[in-house]
């Protein structure tokens, strides 16, 4: 299966998940800091329940999210091979007959 993604991002930092952005549901989570990605990460609750992982602390960063759906972990697995964090997710999709382009 092809999925098309645009990629428009929302940047935000942590502790301004409120409102709408609290209620957001299969989002794709980028943390970043000013100039490097530092994790790809998927969140299928809401937006307000998401924990970074703790190996994070030490960074100041932000979210940069992208609504995902049903397949936010497939679009997180494209993204964290074209963008190439520091940190690599290991648990994000292990289907492999779903094809994801992201439209720059």
């Amino acid at each position: 299966m092809l999925i098309k993604v645009p990629y428009k991002t929302i940047r935000i930092f942590p502790s301004e998940v409120r409102g709408k952005y609290a209620f957001m549901k299969d989002v794709v989570v980028i943390i970043r800091t000013q100039n490097k990605v530092l994790y790809v990460d998927c969140s299928h609750d809401h937006l307000a329940n998401y924990r970074p992982p703790p190996f994070l602390s030490g960074y100041i960063f932000e979210y940069e999210i992208i609504e995902g759906g049903e397949y936010c972990e497939c679009i997180a697995k494209t993204l964290q091979e074209e963008l190439k964090p520091l940190f690599k997710n290991q648990k994000i999709c292990v289907k492999s007959d779903i094809t994801v382009v992201i439209e720059r």
